[in-house]
């Protein structure tokens, strides 16, 4: 195995390059959070997106998709009563898939496989189609929301501009989840531009999107 992370399991997909801060609620969760702090070293764990759950007294029952982003926690915000952080900031770094799950301890500890980002047959070809269409998507975004979609500059290498734009748009957690997985980065982007068609029709139907505020990490997703 490449390697063995803890995992905290988050309500939304980490992609590689994306900063997010991410509330720690559940028991599990923080006892990952106290373990990498008094441990030392690099505070990274495995991020990992949640497909449902359930809660049984202060334990927190989940069912969890099989690929996740490895994150390193740059902040932590404390809880004023001792309890333990509430909420962290996660910048994620590499994807992996689940190799094997150790349920054992306080919280989820998993043997990872890092995912090579390979570029597939047209990354700089697609990578044009779906700069078009994101363009269109975040002007819309924006004439019907304030502040909008407001991203300065939009990045030269294909995969890059994919993770962006798969963290910037506003979809459901299953589509995110299929954009991380994706087998390379011109796959990835074709996925994008279908989904942008789709995202542009329901705005000219519906125009009820929320704002977005985008932070990014300047980090190679490799």
């Amino acid at each position: 195995m490449d390697s063995r992370l803890p995992l905290l399991t988050v309500e939304t997909v980490i992609f590689p390059g994306l900063v997010l801060p991410i509330p720690v609620t559940d028991v599990q969760g923080r006892s990952v959070i106290r373990d990498l702090v008094e441990n030392g070293g690099e505070l990274v764990c495995g991020a990992v997106a949640v497909r449902d759950g359930y809660e049984l007294g202060d334990r927190v029952f989940r069912s969890l998709y099989g690929t996740g982003c490895a994150a390193t926690i740059s902040e932590i915000s404390l809880d004023p009563g001792d309890d333990g952080p509430v909420e962290v900031t996660l910048t994620g770094n590499r994807r992996f898939k689940v190799a094997e799950l150790d349920s054992g301890g306080d919280y989820l500890v998993a043997d990872v496989e890092f995912l090579d980002e390979e570029p597939g047959d047209d990354p700089l070809g697609t990578a044009t189609v779906a700069i078009q269409r994101f363009r269109r998507y975040a002007a819309a975004v924006t004439e019907i929301s304030q502040p909008g979609l407001h991203i300065e500059s939009l990045p030269d290498d294909p995969t890059t501009l994919s993770y962006l734009m798969s963290a910037a748009m506003t979809l459901v957690t299953p589509d995110r989840q299929k954009l991380l997985e994706a087998t390379d980065t011109t796959t990835r982007l074709a996925q994008l531009v279908g989904l942008l068609d789709s995202e542009l029709a329901a705005i000219t139907a519906l125009p009820s999107l929320p704002a977005t505020d985008l932070p990014w990490s300047d980090m190679s997703p490799n």
